[in-house]
């Protein structure tokens, strides 16, 4: 074992963790998620599972990420993060097939704490999503975007971009 593991931490299987990634305590992971290397996963992270995240990705303290969500490299979330993939919300509903929509989430994107992505949206690459926004729609690469819905309201400065 190559990473840090917290206490009281519940990983399946067929989980795969990348070398020098810190798991704090009471992390849930579930079947074939893939973590990459030197990433941080803060306590009470829960991971549904067929989830995919990057390398050097930070998920503070209490995120929630769906199944099949996609997180690439240099990923920053905020605290209390939410996830959705199911756009009707088709449960116990058999007229209402279940269609997976996770979000993905690009490269070097930031996610401010308390900010929920809806299911099948898209945030750019360097995008900035303010906290607590309501990602109801794809962000632009570089955007930043607040509120809820979440809008548009100015572009990440070239300082910041990496």
């Amino acid at each position: 074992m190559d990473y840090t593991l917290g206490e009281q931490c519940v990983i399946q299987p067929s989980v795969l963790i990348g070398a020098g990634t810190r798991l704090g305590n009471f992390v849930f992971l579930r079947s074939d998620t893939k973590i990459g290397r030197d990433c941080i996963i803060g306590s009470f992270v829960d991971i549904e599972g067929d989830v995919e995240i990057g390398d050097n990705v930070s998920l503070q303290s209490g995120c929630y990420i769906t199944r099949g969500v996609v997180i690439e490299d240099d990923v920053f979330c905020g605290p209390r993060v939410i996830t959705m993939n199911d756009k009707r919300m088709s449960y116990r509903r058999p007229a209402v097939p279940f269609v997976r929509a996770a979000p993905q989430i690009r490269r070097a994107a930031r996610v401010g704490g308390g900010s929920v992505l809806l299911p099948g949206v898209v945030v750019g690459e360097n995008a900035l999503v303010g906290a607590g926004s309501v990602v109801t729609r794809d962000v632009p690469d570089r955007a930043i975007v607040v509120g809820n819905p979440a809008c548009q309201v100015g572009t990440v400065p070239d300082d910041q971009v990496i």
